[in-house]
């Protein structure tokens, strides 16, 4: 089995096992782009479009909130996105380091 299949099989052995957490983390991505929608008054997809691009920590500038409820949520956002982004290079670590601890060519 080459390096590359390994770290796919670790990596994603590691999403299976905290699928629920990164699920929870882009639910709120959904739910902030709702409630964006409301507070901003702009349409869904700009909402949706703004909120995973301020988690993805972007953040073009090319809309950004003006109301007060707005910036809250956005900051949170941008929270959550530093947890995602944190959730996949851990997992990532972590199956790199499977992959060559588990490689005898390695060494």
């Amino acid at each position: 089995m080459s390096d590359f299949s390994r770290f796919n099989f670790f990596f994603f052995h590691a999403v299976a096992r905290v699928w629920r957490i990164i699920l929870g983390l882009v639910t709120w991505l959904f739910v902030n782009a709702v409630a964006i929608t409301f507070v901003e008054n702009i349409p869904f997809s700009d909402a949706l479009y703004f909120s995973f691009i301020t988690g993805l920590t972007i953040g073009y500038g090319d809309i950004s909130p003006e109301t007060g409820v707005g910036r809250i949520l956005a900051v949170l956002t941008g929270l959550v996105g530093i947890l995602i982004t944190g959730l996949v290079v851990a997992i990532a670590v972590y199956a790199l380091r499977e992959t060559l601890d588990d490689n005898p060519a390695s060494e």
